[in-house]
């Protein structure tokens, strides 16, 4: 605090303000919950410690909430806030919180749900990107290298969210041990997407 009573702003190191936009910032818990529950998942699969599937699918419905009530980004893209995707976060949260609560009674909901979020936002998503490109006769203006980190990175990200959902759907066809891989890949993907948004911005 200065001598008139305005707040400080020379702050120096670990307590300078971290100029990192709302939409990014909401991208790193998700990468956190789906490395950490990735490395989780190998050594639950041979059996060394518990696990509840109704807090992970609880919470990853609560943060998916809190992402459309926030900035109205859904598995499907980014859409205005209106007061129907208002509604529908604020039922996604209320589920995702009584999962985390009381297990057992929403968990194969949640998990269908979350499975098809994913496979068909994936599919949606590399649709947008990729159908215009095969529908025009002109040859695309080369990007940057920056643009085409990006490019790539969403491409393999929409692709591991297809992967991610069929596992979900059907869970006795994917191995533990290959969703495990699945779900890590996803999280440090979005930390590299953060990392490139950052740069871009």
């Amino acid at each position: 605090m200065t001598a008139n009573g305005s707040p400080a702003t020379g702050s120096t190191g670990l307590f300078r303000e971290a100029s990192l936009p709302l939409s990014i910032a909401l991208v790193i818990p998700v990468a956190v919950l789906l490395v950490l529950l990735g490395l989780l998942l190998f050594p639950v699969n041979l059996g060394l410690i518990p696990f509840s599937p109704d807090g992970q699918l609880g919470l990853l419905l609560v943060i998916m909430a809190i992402q459309m009530l926030a900035l109205g980004e859904t598995p499907m893209g980014q859409y205005r806030r209106s007061r129907l995707l208002i509604v529908i976060g604020i039922v996604f949260a209320a589920m995702g919180i009584f999962s985390c609560i009381v297990p057992g009674i929403l968990t194969d909901v949640i998990r269908q749900l979350l499975a098809i979020l994913n496979i068909a936002g994936g599919a949606i998503l590399l649709g947008k990107r990729f159908l215009p490109m095969l529908q025009g006769a002109a040859e695309p203006a080369p990007l940057p290298p920056i643009l085409k980190r990006l490019l790539v990175t969403l491409t393999v990200l929409n692709v591991v969210a297809i992967a991610f959902g069929i596992s979900m759907l059907l869970p006795g066809l994917v191995p533990g041990m290959l969703i495990a891989g699945i779900v890590v890949i996803n999280g440090l993907l979005l930390f590299l997407l953060a990392s490139i948004l950052v740069t871009i911005g």
